[in-house]
């Protein structure tokens, strides 16, 4: 990849031989995923002058799948890190709500905060796990909801209304 195609913010564009590099990459490290599910590191060796191996978190390693396959589809990738205390800004953008919205939760103590003179600081760990919970709770309501609309019979309500 070219100098030209990074930015200060650390955005990479790919060019045609790195998306083709990124595909192969991505179909090598998807097989070790499949045939490795129970794996909690994975040793990848550098090639160079001196060959040498790193070992690397699979979380870490599907991260790093996930960039290679935005890469090979030829979009453009940024990684931004997300440090361990958030705003209410940085929390709401996490979870796709509003601010107003974020601060109600608090208010309602569904979501552990501190205060930093007259701000609130929430621990990422706290708000992924609200996260968590927030879609389990969500997809139980939509099972349940499509379970009773399986068994709704519009009969039932023509008969009643006769």
């Amino acid at each position: 990849m070219n100098a030209s195609s990074r930015s200060a913010h650390h955005l990479i564009v790919p060019d045609g031989a790195t998306s083709a590099q990124a595909a192969n990459a991505v179909r090598a490290l998807k097989h070790y995923r499949e045939q490795h599910p129970e794996a909690s590191s994975v040793s990848l060796t550098l090639s160079g002058t001196e060959d040498a191996t790193a070992e690397v978190p699979v979380e870490v390693l599907d991260l790093l799948i996930r960039v290679l396959t935005q890469a090979a589809s030829g979009n453009a990738v940024a990684v931004s890190p997300v440090k361990r205390e958030l705003t209410t800004q940085q929390a709401a953008d996490l979870l796709n709500v509003s601010r107003p919205y974020l601060v109600k939760l608090l208010d309602q103590r569904r979501i552990p905060f501190r205060r930093v003179g007259n701000r609130r600081r929430l621990l990422l760990s706290d708000v992924m796990a609200f996260k968590h919970v927030d879609e389990s709770e969500r997809r139980a309501i939509a099972a349940e909801l499509t379970a009773d609309g399986q068994h709704y019979d519009p009969e039932d309500d023509a008969t009643e209304q006769a």
